[in-house]
């Protein structure tokens, strides 16, 4: 079984970090029914209108998705992958929190186990990322190139956190408002960005949007999971069928309200 991993250097003091596409591709060669069944629970959340046309950059970004999904949030059975080829053909995704073990950790147990470039420390970072991931959409409270963080405010489920990404810290240098959508872990003590963001939006940066935000959802109730939030940006929404664009056109255009009435009278 070929896999790979990318870790960064020692002296760098930054934690490993194993490819979600390698996992992905490894269960795929390992495992296709797991694979094709997850893929199309995967796209039955997201929920992509079949009418409209998106770019072949969306597009690969919404399978890139998919491979952060499908390592971090499913869960398959057993110990996950062995190496044996007729133990791993019986694996099966499991429904229900708490069952089984993420195609993430199967894969990273399975490299520690086999491979002499993972060793204690770089198990433990895959073991706390897997423990601690999630996904979220932040409000951006303070960004500094200089220190390489972001000040986020977590408007679903609440709290406010420091987290290390100095690409999105250099981007953002000097915000006080906006927002990103992204999955953030705790490992070496530190809360990192650990996946490509699902969506960024400088502007409104005004802080009663974002109380407004937080707001919404939290007396709605409304808590998506990580294919709930690709589907609210870029899927249709189950009561309008529209998108996150496409609901800022309507917006805009004074028909938002009139689509939801119409969508609620269904």
């Amino acid at each position: 079984m070929s896999t790979a991993t990318t870790t960064t250097a020692e002296n760098a003091g930054l934690p490993a970090m194993l490819d979600t596409k390698d996992v992905a591709e490894t269960f795929k060669r390992c495992n296709l029914a797991v694979y094709a069944e997850a893929r199309r629970i995967y796209y039955r959340e997201v929920n992509l209108n079949p009418f409209k046309t998106y770019s072949k950059h969306l597009r690969q970004m919404i399978e890139w998705w998919f491979w952060d999904w499908f390592a971090y949030d499913c869960t398959v059975s057993g110990i996950g992958l062995t190496g044996n080829e007729s133990e791993d053909l019986r694996i099966e995704l499991q429904y229900g929190s708490g069952a089984g073990i993420s195609p993430f950790l199967a894969l990273a147990e399975f490299m520690y186990d086999k491979d002499e470039r993972i060793g204690t420390r770089e198990i433990r970072d895959f073991r706390e990322l897997d423990d601690t991931n999630f996904a979220s959409v932040f409000w951006i409270r303070d960004a500094s190139a200089v220190k390489g963080r972001l000040t986020v405010e977590d408007i679903i489920h609440g709290g406010v956190y420091e987290v290390a990404d100095a690409h999105a810290a250099s981007q953002y240098d000097g915000a006080h408002g906006g927002m990103i959508v992204n999955r953030i872990a705790h490992v070496r003590g530190v809360w990192r960005s650990c996946a490509i963001p699902i969506y960024e939006a400088r502007r409104p940066d005004d802080p009663q949007i974002g109380d407004s935000l937080a707001r919404s959802f939290r007396e709605t109730g409304y808590k998506p999971d990580f294919a709930g939030l690709v589907r609210f940006f870029y899927g249709r929404a189950k009561d309008t069928g529209l998108d996150w664009e496409d609901a800022k056109a309507a917006r805009q255009a004074g028909t938002l309200d009139a689509l939801i009435k119409k969508a609620s009278n269904r």
